[in-house]
């Protein structure tokens, strides 16, 4: 019988040789995931979250103070494409990988629409990528509600598999590095980020305004022809290096 940790590290292994930046497991048979999960998935132990560094972010992080926010979020959504792709293909092997174990999964694909909806969705407190993510350790919840990493920041996209395959799970995040940093916080048009860093034992406590974002992103969608902003993203601080033409 081949060991949980041994197999997780396998598994990992895998995922990043068929292209992935990052990969972990997260143990989702705790309270905080069962309720970030449709009853009919807390069946399932295990989340594996994946990640891949998505180079059109970096592209927005590095803009110049005169071009155009929305021509560079179109090319963001454009070259996402790509990425959402990749992911994709990844949760595919991922899963017949998982079955030649005789195990169950699930995937849940990488957020994606024709409209650039990124920057709202991933503010709602219970979706799944950034429960299993945060729960694998992968990350945490930064000042301005977005999945940020300590090595890529917020420049990536993720992917999430579900499973009852008996592997070792990581160690959650279980607070966030964002520590006395307000740089999104003073850039933020609406006023929506409220300055507060994230704490696991706080559950969902909000950490900004849904509501003055969802207004902005309104505004945003009546002078660029969708709801697009990205302000607090660019602002973000975390994995500059990779915008400066690093690994």
């Amino acid at each position: 019988m081949t060991d949980p940790r041994e197999q997780a590290d396998s598994l990992k292994k895998l995922i990043r040789e068929w292209g992935a930046d990052l990969a972990g497991i997260a143990d989702i048979t705790t309270d905080e995931a069962k309720k970030a999960l449709p009853a009919e998935l807390t069946s399932f132990s295990r989340a594996i979250s994946i990640a891949i560094h998505c180079r059109s972010h970096d592209s927005l992080r590095s803009k110049s103070p005169n071009e155009d926010v929305s021509e560079l979020m179109n090319r963001y959504i454009e070259s996402n494409q790509d990425v959402v792709g990749s992911l994709n293909l990844i949760l595919k092997k991922l899963c017949k990988q998982l079955k030649s174990y005789g195990s169950r999964c699930f995937a849940l694909p990488p957020i994606h629409t024709a409209d650039d909806r990124r920057f709202v969705t991933v503010l709602y407190p219970m979706f799944p990528h950034r429960t299993a993510a945060t729960l694998s350790g992968l990350g945490w919840i930064g000042k301005n509600g977005m999945l940020i990493n300590g090595e890529y920041g917020p420049n990536l996209v993720w992917a999430t598999v579900l499973t009852n395959a008996d592997i070792a799970a990581g160690q959650p995040q279980e607070q966030s590095l964002c520590f006395g940093c307000r740089l999104c916080q003073e850039v933020c048009p609406a006023g929506a980020i409220l300055g507060i860093n994230w704490y696991r034992s706080r559950g969902n406590a909000a950490v900004l305004d849904v509501t003055a974002c969802a207004g902005q992103m309104a505004k945003n969608a009546e002078r660029y022809g969708r709801p697009i902003c990205g302000v607090c993203f660019m602002a973000c601080p975390m994995g500059s290096r990779h915008t400066r033409g690093g690994k």
